[in-house]
């Protein structure tokens, strides 16, 4: 038989009959299913609105398009979407419509006080739930065929029927008639009656089928890059991975890959099998994007938003992605890509060690690398990658990368609207523009990875941290009622974090810390300071804090403090302290701040201490 292409009309209830069988199958290049099942604030399109469509013209209007193969399987090329809302709706038209079940509901909730009613035969709440549950998960061909007697006598309920629900039949059948007319046409038919205008590709092969998919969709803004390249590189097979260790766990990712893109469709879906199938271009980058995100952590699942993090690098490395997937550039990618995961992790655990009390420092420091976004990432790897094929020592590449980012997660702390643009003219990952201007970025960072923190200058960070902390220092009146204590930035917690590493031994670092002030929260003062302020915060042991209270601070030489020793430049001396803050003779009665001049000088040595001890410490190898 040669090549067609015929134009035919189905009736849903022919439709419905073929995708229960499983003639009509969705191939392995077919997207995922986008639309909302009901509508939503930002007015995209959704199956409730879709099937209120068809209600009204009885009609798609717009064809719906299939592959015809041997045995009369069809191949869903385009209208995934519309299948899914028909196919949702017949099986569960409820959830597509709750409201039509209002006045079932409310003839639910009330049907004891029906009149003349036998107490007897009153429904207790579960029994109500029960009932409702009953007509909620209806197909669409069962209520509008629903016989009172018959379906719960078919279907479980006999018990149920003949002790209570009989007595209410008369009752029900007029709301129940009432639900029926809203499922159905105007002239009085059901919805099996509307008409699919169906498009059939016949004697077409895949590869064809993929180019007509891709055709269809090619100008068209309702599938991105990567959903397109699933057909583009579906055929694209002619490579060998050489690890055999590292290909078994790439099936394992392009299965479940598979598996979650078939979830919630209608539709039967590809299922890959690893012993029958190769894998394609798509399948290999997809699934090795998301290998990496569970074994690494820090690189987020492949995504359908634009072209996802690996698509973007392999067109970058390798100029292009159709013809370029050989089995020389296929092992080299993954050698890249491994190693540049590699080295993200040792520097987030070079950075925040985990060594170190989760609690106050790693996890929101931590959750920080993961806030970067997709084109942040793409410049940072292709950094790593242009070091690594110069040569460079990963330790240099570490640093490197610690300062970048360092100042990037710094930048952003920033308030100042106009102050953040300028600093941001030296943070290399941030970026105004994507497109051609982001690909071009990654170029460069192949071939000069130092564009990632040459501008980055000792300088330049300390005017960065003296303008955070001029941010961070609101000095203002004591209020009668305390207020909550202010949430630490991401700089504050890194600069006492470095601290922390450079000053303290690890076997203490491993307690669980908190947040002190040296001068205590509880204080009062006169005129205006900022008791929050970088400077008059140290962590200590939590169990020592909590002891203290609003105490002096000598109380952590009495009870010999495992910090002390490490900290004294932090920590005032008892003469001081004793400048700056009274203590009552009644317990009562919070501390007093009798030197705001002394307390605002003490603040500014502990902040140039900690800013000086960061500073020194990210470009050690200057």
């Amino acid at each position: 038989m040669n090549k067609r292409v015929k134009n035919e009309k189905w009736c849903i209830k022919n439709f419905m009959s073929d995708l229960h069988s499983g003639k009509i199958k969705k191939p392995r290049f077919q997207r995922k299913k986008k639309w909302s099942v009901l509508p939503g604030n930002n007015r995209t399109p959704n199956e409730q609105e879709y099937i209120e469509f068809l209600f009204k013209t009885e009609n798609s209007v717009h064809p719906i398009t299939f592959g015809k193969h041997m045995m009369n399987i069809y191949s869903n090329i385009d209208g995934n979407n519309r299948i899914n809302a028909i196919g949702h709706f017949m099986r569960s038209p409820f959830e597509v419509f709750p409201n039509h079940l209002k006045e079932l509901d409310i003839f639910i909730n009330n049907i004891n006080d029906i009149q003349n009613q036998d107490e007897r035969y009153n429904l207790d709440n579960d029994e109500k739930e029960q009932l409702k549950y009953v007509f909620r998960q209806l197909s669409y061909n069962e209520i509008i065929n629903f016989k009172y007697h018959k379906y719960f006598k078919n279907n479980g309920y006999e018990d149920f029927y003949s002790k209570k629900l009989k007595q209410y039949r008369d009752d029900f059948e007029p709301v129940i008639e009432k639900t029926q007319t809203k499922l159905k046409l105007k002239n009085g038919s059901d919805f099996n009656e509307v008409v699919i205008n169906v498009n059939i590709f016949e004697e077409y092969t895949t590869d064809e089928l993929c180019n007509i998919f891709e055709s269809i969709n090619k100008y068209s803004s309702r599938l991105t890059e990567t959903e397109l390249l699933s057909s583009s590189l579906y055929n694209d097979t002619n490579f060998i991975i050489n690890n055999k260790v590292f290909k078994t766990e790439l099936d394992i990712c392009i299965k479940k890959y598979y598996e979650e893109k078939a979830d919630g469709e209608v539709l039967e879906c590809f299922k890959y099998n690893k012993d029958k199938d190769n894998p394609s271009a798509f399948d290999f980058i997809v699934g090795f994007q998301n290998f990496c995100n569970e074994k690494f952590n820090l690189i987020g699942k492949s995504d359908t938003d634009g072209m996802s993090l690996y698509f973007k690098l392999y067109n970058t490395i390798y100029n292009g992605l159709k013809g370029t997937f050989t089995t020389k550039n296929v092992n080299d990618f993954i050698e890249k890509i491994t190693y540049a995961c590699q080295i993200l992790k040792e520097l987030v655990n070079f950075i925040f060690t985990d060594n170190i009390n989760e609690k106050l420092f790693n996890k929101q420091c931590q959750k920080k690398i993961i806030t970067l976004k997709k084109n942040n990432m793409f410049l940072i790897i292709s950094c790593i990658i242009g070091y690594h094929n110069l040569g460079v020592d990963k330790s240099i590449i570490i640093n490197e990368l610690e300062k970048c980012l360092n100042y990037h997660f710094m930048v952003c702390d920033l308030k100042d609207k106009d102050k953040k643009e300028f600093f941001r003219n030296s943070d290399s990952i941030s970026y105004r523009s994507g497109g051609s201007f982001i690909n071009n970025k990654a170029k460069k960072m192949l071939s000069e990875p130092n564009e990632i923190s040459n501008r980055i200058t000792k300088e330049l960070f300390h005017n960065l941290l003296i303008t955070l902390y001029g941010e961070a220092n609101n000095p203002e009146i004591k209020h009668e009622k305390q207020k909550r204590r202010r949430v630490l930035k991401f700089y504050e917690k890194t600069l006492m974090f470095y601290y922390y590493k450079q000053s303290v031994p690890t076997n203490i670092l491993k307690n669980k810390f908190s947040i002190e002030h040296i001068c205590p929260y509880s204080c009062s003062w006169e005129g205006k300071i900022d008791k929050d302020r970088p400077g008059n915060l140290i962590p200590v042991i939590d169990t020592e804090n909590s002891g203290r209270g609003n105490r002096h601070i000598s109380y952590y030489r009495s009870i010999d403090s495992q910090l002390y020793e490490y900290t004294k430049d932090i920590i005032p001396d008892d003469e001081k302290y004793n400048n700056i803050i009274e203590y009552s003779n009644k317990s009562k009665i919070c501390p007093n701040i009798i030197n705001n001049t002394l307390f605002n000088s003490m603040c500014e040595d502990n902040e140039e201490i900690y800013k000086k001890k960061f500073i020194d410490n990210i470009f050690r190898l200057q």
